[in-house]
């Protein structure tokens, strides 16, 4: 009876100076995470682990801490690698150059379909810190744009609702790209909540 024999995995990752690269068997073959089809969240976590990891290399950044967090924190990324493209690959330690196998894990179903992982199961979005949030951001916004207002309005009100509508315009862009990311949607829920809260507040104020 002859044993199962496991294939060793064709695709090494490494930490290189210009950021995360796959290599080959050989090492000859260098390709970029983002080349493969991985989301842009997980490119660009490697790229920034990739940056810190030639900090160390440089003594830009030194410290066991700093070496094994590198370490720790490039091992999640292969296997989230591992799991996006679903082939198991070889991680080489970038403080101590050994490596090892890293098998992809169950891809959680609720996360498949959705661009850039970047919205999560409805079991885990944080409701009561993410509106505690939102709601802190759209209270200051909206003070500081009643107030803001409020003096620009004694002065000139043309100048006052061109300073709003500036505001709104330039903060846009912001609320539109934030809107997907986990960590950046809450504030700009309550950003654009303090914005449409300042102008229903602001005529009120004004009639007052």
């Amino acid at each position: 009876m002859t044993g199962s024999v496991t294939e060793e995995p064709e695709l090494e990752l490494r930490a290189g100076r210009a950021g995360a690269v796959l290599v080959d068997a050989s090492g000859t073959l260098g390709l970029a995470p983002e080349h493969t089809g991985v989301s842009e969240r997980l490119a660009g976590a490697l790229r920034e682990w990739s940056e810190v990891v030639e900090r160390i290399r440089r003594g830009e950044t030194s410290g066991r801490k700093a070496a094994e967090t590198a370490t720790r924190r490039g091992e999640l990324l292969a296997t989230e690698l591992a799991t996006e493209t679903g082939a198991a690959l070889r991680y080489r330690d970038p403080v101590d150059g050994s490596v090892r196998r890293v098998e992809p894990q169950e891809r959680d179903r609720n996360r498949e379909g959705l661009p850039g992982g970047a919205a999560t199961p409805e079991g885990d979005v944080p409701w009561l810190p993410g509106l505690t949030v939102a709601a802190m951001v759209a209270a200051l916004t909206a003070i500081a744009l009643v107030v803001v207002s409020l003096g620009l309005g004694e002065v000139n009100p043309l100048l006052a609702v061109v300073i709003n509508l500036a505001v709104a315009g330039g903060f846009a862009p912001s609320i539109w790209l934030g809107r997907d990311v986990p960590t950046w949607r809450w504030p700009v829920l309550g950003l654009a909540c303090g914005i449409v809260l300042s102008w229903i507040v602001l005529p009120l104020s004004l009639l007052g």
